[in-house]
């Protein structure tokens, strides 16, 4: 259209303005719109307007006008001209203008590249500003670093997530050191490659805690940083923790491994009954009860079939109620594997959000041990039941009201009733003793609150027809669960038949001591007036030689007897427990000597050698000097008896470290080696042989053991056999070497016997005259009485200053006539001596009791005698 309108302009130019040309137009005129078109339109518009323009030159500006026909060969070489011209110049101009137009273009599209380069450096710093505020503010771990992977950027989440203090000191620090060093290795070899290849890639991986090297899981999310060019020029990161979500995933894993083991150990599994599709589902455990491969489709028919025919149609019928709304709880057998398991099923019924009937989801539990486990303990239970009902003794549980739990077939048949019948009630329900009741309540209530076992070792129970028993209980405390005490255990032995044997033994062991007590009287009475006539023998001055013999023989005889049954006393106050000690300090040689001498004439008369040996340092001991004294005479008669004549005998004494030690060793007929443990037992004698009889009643080495052990020292027999001799060994506790203990005086008196009005009662006519005859030849005035009111009688009239008197007289006894001499002013300051064969404890307790001042044995020892008198 331009092309046309610039045609036509030159056009009426040329042919209307004609005038100012002058002569023939100026075609060429023409090249300023073919020059226009061309630099404009191209060089098809050139062109057109070339041939345009001639056609226009040739029809309106060439003669003819108006006409297509040329008629001058110069009008056509002005045409050709322009045609050339103009295409000329439109081929020109045209490649001219596209060059310009070229550059142009880049000129305007750099100037338009820039223009982008600045909005997107713009755009790309806003969103880079955006981003870091954004990656600033954001809990994610956001980073970047180089290709080297140098960190360059890290958000600030980022290095509090991993325990950094500051930026600079997070990009001090290699990509690779925020992992474990067990995944560096797959993190540099294996996971950035295929960043580089992928330009992103993504992986659960942990993260370690700088500071406390804790592991922190995340989500490492790693995408490539390009350049304008697409140029991978880093790496950039959005990192998710997700500790707490491994963590949970953790729990929830271990929760379900828990529960599948959980439900392994229990044997509990759990089913799902879907009834619109009849599809049963079960757990691990569940297919392991029923014993199906894991994985097997199931149906209900299915399940049916694994129970146990003779359970089937009280499974279906109960899950049918089920369905209706009723509870399913059952227990029921299988048969897996040919053998009969059982099992307990609960389920509780699903339904949909429209309350459609889904199905029942449940648990199946083995139980099959505990079925096992019930029948043994019932029949434990009934064994049980059958041992403590056939158990004597009353077995029993109360709770703290003292209502029986349990009880046996003796406590029933104690209360007349059964064991049943004892559960929830109390001793009051039964026993008609309410002191009885009140007593075992008030024990249980001890034990109960205590929580320390009791024993009773007697108490009465009425029993329901009456009578009463004795028992023997011991309470138990019973503790519960929360180590809280609030029932007990009673065991209730019945000893009434050994409180009835006590009884007897009490009985028979008082009548023992008395029939000793007698036996000593009536054996020290007939020793009396023997001794009292040896006595008088004695002093009288005897020329046959004979005579002098008898009376030593029946001396040492009397002595003997006396002896026995000073053992046999003393034994019987041992093993009772009633023998009295009198302790004193003394040396160790005074009782060896008192022992020498009471020994000396068994030793003589059998002409044996005594050798001692013993250690110049003095020896001090604490205890009862008589007894230690018996202990030492009773060992060395022991080896005078057990040793031929002519034997010899040592006696050793020495000190081993804080014991004294006495060593009596003979050279007799030994102790076999059956013998020897025995040695010390009661009625025990070495040699039971009448060849060897030495006499005694057995009792010597036991009353020994006894005293010796009595002060605090033992005894010990040894023996290399049969003709080998003994050694018995006797060791005390001394006293230490600078004990300042002082030596007990025993000086015999020396002054002269004093003479007496001396009154001698005792109803054996022997006794009384012949120590009447040996106090007259002591030049004492004595009278005799042979009753206890005779001897009341004389007094009031002797007036006598001294009184023996027995104790064992026909009318009074000794002990009430005492009391009235007391009372008596003529005898109220006598000197009252009993005379006695009562040797016991509590016989010396009465006499000192009933006003005696001193208690003498039968036969007398006139010594001990004149020894009183003289003191008195």
């Amino acid at each position: 259209m331009t092309s046309i309108l610039g045609t036509a302009a030159i056009l009426f130019v040329l042919e209307d303005l004609q005038f100012i040309f002058g002569g023939s137009p100026p075609l060429l005129l023409f090249l300023v719109v073919i020059a226009y078109a061309a630099w404009y339109g191209g060089t098809k518009a050139g062109l057109f307007t070339t041939v345009l323009s001639a056609i226009t030159s040739v029809y309106f500006l060439t003669e003819p006008y108006n006409s297509f026909y040329i008629a001058r060969p110069s009008e056509m070489l002005r045409i050709v001209t322009l045609v050339s011209i103009g295409t000329v110049c439109t081929l020109v101009i045209a490649r001219l203008h596209d060059q310009e137009k070229r550059a142009l273009h880049k000129v305007m599209d750099r100037e338009e590249q820039l223009k982008k380069e600045i909005a997107e450096r713009n755009r790309t710093q806003a969103e880079r500003n955006l981003y870091v505020s954004l990656a600033k503010s954001s809990t994610e771990f956001i980073g970047m670093c180089d290709t080297k992977l140098d960190p360059f950027f890290i958000n600030d989440a980022g290095l509090q997530l991993v325990g950094l203090d500051s930026l600079e000191q997070g990009l001090k620090t290699p990509v690779k050191d925020f992992f474990f060093p067990e995944d560096q290795a797959f993190i540099m070899d294996e996971f950035f490659p295929t960043v580089l290849q992928d330009s992103r890639a993504e992986i659960e991986i942990r993260f370690r805690h700088f500071k406390t090297g804790e592991v922190l899981w995340m989500i490492y999310n790693v995408f490539a940083l390009k350049d304008l060019h697409d140029n991978i020029v880093g790496f950039g990161t959005v990192s998710t923790n997700i500790t707490e979500h491994k963590q949970t995933e953790e729990a929830l894993r271990e929760s379900q491994s828990d529960l599948n083991r959980a439900q392994a150990v229990a044997h509990i599994g759990n089913w799902r009954m879907d009834i619109r599709n009849n599809v049963l589902e079960w757990s691990d455990e569940n297919f392991r009860i029923f014993g199906i491969p894991k994985g097997t489709p199931l149906t209900y028919q299915s399940f049916l079939d694994i129970v146990h025919p003779a359970d089937r149609q009280l499974v279906d019928t109960t899950w049918q109620q089920a369905l209706t709304g009723m509870p399913y709880d059952i227990e029921h057998r299988l048969i897996v594997d040919k053998k009969v398991k059982w099992v307990r099923e609960l389920a509780e019924l699903e339904f949909d959000k429209h309350g459609v009937l889904l199905g029942g989801f449940g648990t199946t539990e083995d139980i099959t041990d505990i079925k096992s486990t019930q029948e043994a303990l019932q029949s434990e239970r009934a064994f049980l039941r059958q041992i403590i009902d056939a158990v004597p003794s009353m077995i029993f549980v109360k709770d703290r009201e003292g209502r029986f739990m349990l009880s046996n077939e003796a406590l029933a048949q104690c209360y007349g009733t059964s064991p049943d019948s004892l559960t929830g009630l109390t001793d009051e329900n039964f026993n008609p003793n309410a002191d009885e009741v009140t007593h075992f309540y008030q024990n249980d209530l001890d034990v109960i609150r205590t929580g320390q076992s009791k024993l009773i070792p007697e108490e009465k129970v009425t029993h329901a027809d009456g009578s009463v028993h004795w028992y023997s209980t011991v309470k138990i405390p019973l503790y519960d669960t929360d180590n809280s005490c609030s029932k007990l255990l009673g065991v209730a032995t019945d000893i009434t038949e050994r409180k009835h044997a006590e009884e007897t033994l009490r009985l028979m062991d008082r009548r023992k001591d008395e029939f000793l007590a007698m036996l000593a009287h009536e054996l020290r009475n007939p020793l009396a007036p023997i001794r009292n006539a040896v006595r008088l023998l004695k002093m009288q001055e005897a020329t046959d030689p004979k005579l002098t013999l008898s009376c030593n023989i029946i001396d040492r005889q009397v002595t003997h007897m006396t002896r026995l049954l000073d053992d046999l006393l003393d034994m019987a106050r041992i093993m009772q427990g009633k023998i009295r000690l009198k302790i004193e300090h003394f040396e160790l040689a005074d009782i060896v000597n008192n022992a020498i001498e009471t020994s000396r004439p068994l030793l003589e008369s059998r002409k044996q050698e005594l050798i001692i040996s013993q250690t110049m340092t003095p020896q001090w001991l604490e205890g009862d000097h008589v007894r230690l004294a018996q202990v030492l005479s009773n060992l060395l008669n022991n080896a005078a008896k057990y040793t031929g004549e002519g034997g010899k005998i040592m006696l050793s004494v020495m000190r081993e470290g804080s014991d004294a030690v006495i060593e009596i060793k003979d050279t007799g007929i030994g102790i076999s080696p059956d013998i020897l443990p025995q040695i010390f037992d009661l009625f025990t004698q070495a040699d039971h042989t009448l060849a060897h009889s030495q006499g005694g009643l057995g009792i010597g080495l036991t009353l020994v053991r006894q005293l010796v052990e009595i002060h605090g020292g033992t005894v010990t027999a040894a023996s290399e056999g049969i003709g080998q001799g003994s050694t018995f060994t006797v060791r005390l506790p001394a006293l230490p070497m600078d004990s300042s203990a002082t030596e007990s005086a025993r000086t015999e008196s020396v002054l002269p016997t004093s003479k007496f009005r001396i009154l001698v009662v005792d109803d054996y006519a022997d006794a009384a005259e012949s120590l009447m005859m040996l106090l007259q030849a002591k030049g004492h005035e004595v009278e005799i009485a042979d009753c206890g009111i005779k001897a009341i009688e004389q007094a009031q009239v002797f007036h006598p200053q001294v009184v023996l008197l027995d104790i064992g007289l026909p009318d009074l006894d000794g002990y009430e006539v005492a009391k009235r001499l007391r009372a008596l002013p003529e005898t109220r300051d006598a000197t009252l001596i009993a005379l006695t064969g009562y040797g016991q404890s509590e016989d010396h307790n009465r006499s000192q009791s009933a006003g005696f001042d001193h208690h003498l044995l039968k036969p007398l020892n006139f010594d001990e005698l004149s020894a009183l008198l003289t003191s008195s």
